[in-house]
């Protein structure tokens, strides 16, 4: 049990005592309800880019510039993540 949750298999032996001799406290847990799950559908892939007249696109930070070709797997979803690289 304490693997399946990244416990330190002490920590719930200690647990397990302290609630046999009415140590643990516990939070009063009535009148919580669970609230239901909802998964969101996956963003839908994006596609590659269309090439420009010189085939390139340039991300530009300051001096920085990355440049990728644009027939090579240049995906909006990539562009934005080397954009958010150069700002951070």
């Amino acid at each position: 049990m304490a693997k399946r949750y990244e416990l330190i298999p002490s920590t719930v032996s200690d647990w397990r005592r302290l609630a046999r001799q009415g140590k643990l406290v516990l939070p009063n847990l009535d009148g919580m309800d669970f609230v239901p799950v909802e998964i969101e559908a996956p963003a839908p892939e994006a596609q590659p880019l269309a090439a420009t007249s010189s085939g390139t696109i340039d991300v530009i930070k300051g001096d920085v510039t990355v440049r990728r070709d644009a027939a090579a797997t240049a995906t909006a979803t990539r562009i934005a993540e080397i954009a958010r690289a150069l700002v951070t």
